[in-house]
């Protein structure tokens, strides 16, 4: 028996006396063999051999099936190529890589540049009810000023000034509701420093607690330096606030006392005058909220809304 074995396809076939029609490689014999046969077998395996003799001459000697073959990288592939290819080639091998890198680039000079330009809020001020004609200007003047005076780096800090909030003690309309809930909320979550209202709205927070009592953060004496009608002083309601975080009752314990809440100004004189938030003739009432973070600097700006040196 004769095996016949072609090692491109990995087949092997048992000659039976036909003519072999396939490139032979690798022979294995066994007995069995007649000498007709095996004469038959190299006569095939000669013929075959002049044929691909006869193939491989018809070729160039360089020609790129006798060539080793290296991988090349994209850049050496990239030079190889020229005009609508070596777009096409950019475009498929580079482009893609480039667009994401560029993305993650932008997005961190973005996040660079929001965090070396956000300033603090070194005060915080709400003024409800506003109604006069405002100067952006003037005002972002006049407290970087006063911060720079306290020493405060003003490239890094300023004040948050809010006068968009508009209270009607008399409506019941959503916005209204709104609008109140917002100035609950900004004083018992987020903080605010120093307040200014109208004296309808302001007394009816004060009476629920929501103001400091300035006589802990003025002097006897500086408190004496205010006309006595300027002086507002509240008796405190019964209110209870959420509980707090441990479940327990945060309940006031303080109703009944009386405070010293706010002070009265006059929007056609001194410190108010000069700001423009109100018009004339408007009961205007000033005061340190209870949820004051800065307490220094808040103070220091009531004494100077109040001209107390």
């Amino acid at each position: 028996m004769l095996v016949l074995v072609n090692p491109e396809k990995g087949e092997e076939q048992v000659y039976s006396g036909r003519k072999v029609t396939h490139p032979v490689f690798v022979l294995s014999y066994a007995a069995g063999v007649s000498g007709s046969e095996w004469s038959l077998i190299m006569e095939e395996l000669h013929n075959h051999t002049e044929n691909a003799e006869k193939f491989k001459g018809a070729l160039d000697a360089d020609a790129l099936i006798y060539q080793h073959r290296e991988e090349k990288s994209g850049k050496e592939q990239m030079k190889s190529l020229h005009g609508k290819n070596r777009r096409e080639f950019f475009k498929q091998y580079y482009l893609k890589r480039i667009l994401i890198i560029a993305a993650v680039l932008l997005f961190g000079v973005i996040l660079l540049y929001n965090i070396v330009t956000t300033k603090n809020y070194a005060l915080s001020i709400l003024v409800v009810n506003a109604s006069g004609d405002v100067n952006e200007e003037e005002d972002q003047e006049y407290f970087g000023k006063f911060l720079e005076l306290n020493d405060m780096n003003t490239s890094k800090n300023e004040v948050y000034l809010n006068r968009s909030l508009n209270v009607d003690i008399n409506s019941e309309d959503s916005v209204n509701t709104s609008n109140v809930q917002t100035i609950v909320n900004m004083f018992t979550r987020q903080g605010v420093d120093l307040f200014l209202s109208d004296s309808d709205f302001y007394l009816l927070m004060a009476e629920r607690s929501y103001f400091k009592n300035l006589e802990d953060y003025l002097t006897e004496e500086e408190v004496a330096s205010i006309d006595e009608e300027n002086l507002v002083y509240v008796t405190l309601l019964e209110t209870e606030k959420e509980n707090g975080e441990d479940g327990t009752d945060d309940s006031e314990t303080n109703a009944g006392e009386t405070i010293l809440a706010g002070i009265r100004l006059s929007p056609e004189e001194g410190w108010l005058a000069d700001r423009g938030w109100y018009e004339d003739g408007m009961d205007i009432i000033v005061g340190l909220p209870v949820s004051v973070t800065n307490k220094e600097l808040a103070v220091g700006l009531l004494k100077e809304i109040l001209d107390i040196h």
